[in-house]
C-alpha cells in the first residue's frame, strides 16, 4: 500500500502544470506601449478636467449603482457577462470555457501591468481628496484600465463564440468599465486606452492558431450549455 501511494504521488508531481496558468501572451512578446497615446500629465489642467468628470459620476451614482461597482471589482467572465448571457453561464457546467477565460485573464494581467508601471498615471481617489474610493482599492498605475482592457477582450472574444449576444456584451463590457469611474479607481481615458488595449489583444489572440483551436472547442462546449 505504502509503495502504491508513494508511486502515485511520484506521478503527480510529474504532471505538466495546467494551461490555465499560463497566458496566452506576455508583455515580452506583446508590448502595447508604442500603441497606446500618453495619458494626461498628473497635474496637468487635463488632469484636472478628467478628475472632475468623475467627481460629477460619483455625486450622480445611485446607491445601487455603487453596489454593482462593488460587484464589478470582481474580473471572472461570469461576472463580467453572466447577467447578460444567463443563468446557465457558470463556472462548473464550462470547465473549457473556464480555463480558456483563466488564461486571458492571466494574459490581461501579463500584458496590461507592465505598461501600467511605465505610465505611472496617479488613480483619481489618490489624486484629489474629492473623490472616494467606493470599491476596494488599487494603487497600481491607473493607464490603461485593466478592468476595461479585460472586459474590452473578453467581449470581443465572448461575441465571435456568441454572436446572437453580440449587443448586450458590448453593453455590459461598457458598463462594467463605467463602474471603475464610479468606483474612483480610474478616469476616462484610462477606460478608451483600456479598450484599446483589449481590441489589440483580442486580435491578436484570434489570429493565433492556437488559440482559435481552444476558443472552438470552448464554443463548442459554450452552445451546447447555452441550447444555441
Amino acid at each position: 500500500m505504502l509503495r502504491s501511494i508513494v508511486c502515485f504521488l511520484m506521478f503527480a508531481l510529474c504532471l505538466p502544470v495546467h494551461a490555465a496558468e499560463k497566458p496566452y501572451l506576455t508583455h515580452e512578446q506583446f508590448n502595447i506601449i508604442p500603441f497606446l497615446p500618453k495619458p494626461v500629465a498628473n497635474g496637468s489642467e487635463e488632469d484636472k478636467a478628467q478628475q472632475a468628470v468623475v467627481i460629477a459620476v460619483q455625486k450622480s451614482a445611485s446607491a445601487e449603482r455603487i453596489a454593482l461597482a462593488n460587484s464589478d471589482s470582481e474580473e471572472t467572465v461570469y461576472a463580467m457577462f453572466g447577467r447578460v448571457i444567463g443563468e446557465k453561464f457558470k463556472p462548473e457546467s464550462l470547465p473549457l470555457t473556464t480555463q480558456m477565460f483563466a488564461r486571458l485573464g492571466e494574459t490581461e494581467d501579463a500584458v496590461v501591468d507592465p505598461v501600467k508601471a511605465h505610465f505611472g498615471r496617479i488613480r483619481p481617489f489618490m489624486n484629489n481628496p474629492e473623490i472616494k474610493a467606493n470599491v476596494k482599492p488599487s494603487k497600481s498605475g491607473a493607464y490603461p484600465s485593466g478592468h476595461t482592457s479585460r472586459s474590452r477582450m473578453m467581449a470581443i472574444i465572448l461575441s465571435v463564440m456568441l454572436p446572437e449576444h453580440h449587443d448586450v456584451i458590448f453593453a455590459r463590457a461598457d458598463d462594467y468599465a463605467f463602474s471603475r469611474i464610479v468606483g474612483g479607481m480610474h478616469y476616462p481615458n484610462d477606460l478608451e486606452a483600456g479598450k484599446l488595449a483589449g481590441t489589440a489583444m483580442a486580435a491578436t489572440l484570434l489570429a493565433d492558431a492556437q488559440f482559435r483551436q481552444d476558443m472552438q472547442a470552448a464554443k463548442a462546449e459554450l452552445r451546447k450549455v447555452l441550447g444555441l
